[in-house]
């Protein structure tokens, strides 16, 4: 069986697409650059969130699980890289070879299509994602869990309930959630001088870290996973939490908590 990838990516605005196609926005800084762009957004799309096409990838984060679910090691993908082409080069590379199962939150709508068109611009190979198990079981097709499991699509019912978003659920789960950064901050850390890379790729792993938990939620009330498994893999999440990370206490306590809750629940059945 195939590991577990849960996926996030952070994006910023190109700054090279912004001066192509709407060069009236450029301004002598790239702070301001953004906002003048947000708002031209604003004004032709009514809504500040740029078009899939003028995101630049700044990080990919990803936990990597056991086939069963068990936490193995969160981090970074192409850590160190200077540019886009190279990030997005090392984590295909990885995908290529180890053609995971991946768990997103909307990571179908955004992530994974953006991906892909990095893929097309930089003449990189992506040909796990395009592989097709049969006409229901694969990549790309959205009503199937056995490849990707999208949970802002499956908790939705793929469609009907509106609205939902990963730190709205976390909080109805009482998970971390956005603690310190949101991605609507990410362009400010990233295009400040100097920028706060670092910062950036830890709030993706907080991301992809309250995923990852959401995800042993789901699987617990699908039945999928027993209480027993639940707790176990808590308790292994919480032993291997990276140390050093500004989300590492309160993942900590976080999880301690839900351990202490359930444990005394099993008490008094």
């Amino acid at each position: 069986m195939p590991p577990i990838y849960i996926l996030d990516i952070e994006t910023v605005p190109s700054l090279p697409l912004i001066a192509k196609h709407c060069p009236e926005c450029v301004a002598n800084m790239p702070l301001q650059t953004c906002e003048n762009f947000f708002n031209w957004c604003e004004n032709k799309y009514k809504t500040r969130f740029p078009p899939l096409y003028m995101h630049q990838i700044v990080s990919i984060a990803c936990v990597i699980a056991t086939p069963e679910g068990s936490f193995k090691s969160v981090g970074n993908f192409g850590k160190g890289c200077s540019d886009e082409k190279a990030l997005v080069a090392d984590f295909l590379a990885f995908f290529n070879r180890h053609q995971p199962k991946l768990v997103t939150f909307n990571g179908r709508a955004f992530d994974l299509p953006l991906l892909m068109l990095k893929a097309l611009a930089y003449n990189l190979n992506a040909h796990t994602f395009y592989t097709r198990g049969d006409k229901w079981e694969n990549y790309r097709y959205r009503y199937s869990e056995e490849y990707h499991t999208d949970l802002l699509d499956s908790l939705a019912h793929f469609g009907p309930a509106r609205g939902l978003n990963l730190d709205g659920v976390c909080a109805v789960c009482n998970l971390p959630g956005k603690f310190d950064v949101s991605g609507d901050q990410v362009y400010q850390l990233y295009y400040q001088d100097p920028p706060e890379l670092e910062r950036i790729h830890s709030y993706c792993q907080s991301d992809v870290l309250n995923t990852y938990w959401l995800y042993l939620k789901y699987l617990l009330s699908c039945g999928t996973l027993s209480e027993e498994g639940y707790l176990s893999t808590l308790h292994g999440l919480k032993s291997n939490l990276p140390e050093g990370q500004p989300y590492t206490p309160i993942f900590s306590k976080a999880l301690e908590i839900e351990l202490t809750q359930e444990i005394q629940k099993e008490d008094h059945v």
